[in-house]
């Protein structure tokens, strides 16, 4: 094994994945190597990365099958103690990935490790400082479009890592397994977080790791694919990982929200992709349910430790 593993999914990011290698290249940090795990892209990216980036390991698949798939594939092909995962359209400082790992060796009771993220076109705010998980059965970014004025400069549990820029211990994910494929992209590592609380581990977020983020680039925020996927995925997040207990105590919370989106999507314009997303959740609820089962079985802590990490209404 070599110390890391830097697993980045690529579809069509021509545009953006220059940016993402180069600041790789110019990390200070020794034993590391990067996957870049080409989902079928189109756009001649794949020849950019070969011609320009030799000393990245390309793997490409035949068609785009999700960011989800493609971090399984690059997880496959890996050799890192830990893997990180990033996404195509971030720029890392040169110590980011030293200070992921030096925090994941600093806290061997954690299963993974998440970066300060940045947005790109404004450094001063916030994207994601750890992931929240809402009651309601919904993922979030902590700080989002907050303003740094050093609220969030202590290293602390958090509900779970962002997989935009997360570090990931590879004898966790042997035990709990790999992203859901059905996902395709989003949510996945809220269900992936779920499955580590469950087993009683923990995450830090470490400060020191930044990164520069330009969020959503290759869906589009709030495009009709973005809604449906996120929409869809979080009914999924909803069956696969609440206890009975959990389903009774936050049902009026869980309706009450999903009541506010079909207003908020009506008057959009996108109350049918809504209805469809939900739809289309419910025809795979046996296959989520028996992939329930199989986490409730190997549950080793009680509900209230991951409710304790969860925001209430």
């Amino acid at each position: 094994f070599m110390k890391v593993s830097v697993i980045v999914p690529n579809w069509n990011g021509i545009h953006l994945v220059g940016m993402c290698l180069d600041s790789l290249k110019k990390l200070d940090f020794e034993d590391f190597e990067v996957i870049l795990v080409d989902n079928g892209s189109a756009d001649g990216s794949r020849e950019m990365i070969e011609k320009d980036y030799p000393w990245v390991q390309l793997l490409k698949l035949s068609e785009n099958m999700g960011f989800a798939v493609a971090c399984n594939k690059g997880y496959l092909a890996s050799k890192g103690e830990y893997v990180v995962l990033l996404n195509n359209d971030i720029e890392v400082e040169s110590f980011w990935l030293r200070e992921l790992y030096e925090g994941m060796e600093r806290h061997p009771e954690c299963g993974m490790g998440t970066s300060r993220m940045m947005f790109l076109h404004d450094r001063a705010a916030f994207y994601n400082t750890g992931d929240l998980f809402h009651v309601w059965s919904a993922g979030g970014g902590r700080g989002q479009g907050e303003k740094d004025v050093g609220q969030y400069d202590k290293e602390e549990y958090v509900f779970g890592a962002c997989a935009g820029a997360g570090i990931y211990r590879r004898s966790m994910i042997e035990e709990i397994g790999l992203f859901d494929g059905d996902f395709f992209i989003f949510a996945e590592d809220v269900d992936l977080n779920l499955r580590a609380q469950r087993r009683g581990f923990k995450t830090v977020y470490l400060p020191s790791a930044k990164v520069y983020h330009v969020g959503t680039a290759t869906v589009g925020l709030y495009s009709d694919r973005y809604v449906y996927l996120c929409k869809r995925n979080d009914i999924f997040v909803l069956i696969k990982n609440y206890s009975l207990a959990m389903y009774i105590k936050y049902f009026q919370s869980i309706l009450r929200h999903q009541f506010l989106d079909i207003i908020y999507f009506a008057e959009r314009g996108q109350g049918g992709v809504l209805f469809k997303s939900k739809l289309d959740a419910l025809k795979w609820i046996w296959r989520m349910l028996v992939r329930r089962n199989r986490n409730m079985r190997f549950q080793t802590v009680p509900d209230s430790a991951i409710e304790s990490l969860m925001v209430a209404d």
